[in-house]
């Protein structure tokens, strides 16, 4: 059973975590832009915040991922009683909305916004860490790997770097990767999943930027 104050972080960081991922949702459901806003709105407070929704997220009802998916769906399907989306879509500033496939959309905004998250908490460890050559590296290699068209060479962040030779630079690039790993697992047990999901939750997060 989850504390008072346990509950009251998780609930701060489902808002946080999971906003740009609902309104996406919606929006590809056919809401236009500010009808979308008022229904996350009126999400959190009123499934989220105002009906112990952490507490039927338990470990018997699957992933919290779909749990919260299934949520927004009943709540948009209500929703769509008095509101009729598809008939005012803000077509000039969302078009790109109205093609994509809403479940899909989700996804794409969860895993896009767990990855600017975990990184970000990367990039601080390493700076509070004294570790910025380790950041850069990484970031040069993995994230950024082309400069005009071409693939970066190692030897050339080698140099531009301090490094002796490739060897240590992949081993800090390495040491960041389990690094990333480790936090991305931290960042998915924060709401009540099990092992067995959370592997499912970092499966669907490497197939979201495959399929990119």
């Amino acid at each position: 059973m989850l504390t008072h104050p346990q509950r009251e972080i998780i609930l701060a960081e489902l808002c946080r975590d999971y906003w740009k991922p609902v309104y996406c949702y919606l929006r590809t459901m056919g809401f236009r832009n500010e009808q979308a806003k008022d229904l996350v709105q009126g999400f959190f407070t009123d499934k989220v915040l105002g009906r112990q929704f952490v507490q039927k997220a338990d470990r018997t009802r699957g992933r919290f991922r779909s749990f919260l998916l299934r949520s927004v769906r009943n709540y948009a399907i209500n929703a769509q009683r008095n509101v009729r989306p598809h008939g005012a879509l803000d077509e000039t500033q969302h078009a790109h909305f109205t093609t994509a496939d809403p479940e899909t959309e989700f996804n794409r905004a969860w895993a896009d916004q767990l990855l600017q998250d975990v990184l970000q908490e990367l990039e601080d460890e390493c700076r509070q860490r004294n570790k910025m050559t380790h950041w850069h590296i990484f970031h040069d290699w993995l994230l950024e790997p082309q400069v005009g068209g071409k693939k970066r060479a190692m030897s050339d962040l080698c140099a531009k770097y301090g490094l002796a030779d490739a060897s240590k630079a992949y081993h800090m690039i390495e040491n960041v990767k389990r690094r990333f790993r480790a936090m991305l697992r931290a960042h998915l047990e924060g709401v009540v999943l099990s092992d067995p999901d959370i592997d499912a939750e970092i499966r669907e997060f490497i197939g979201v930027f495959s399929r990119d």
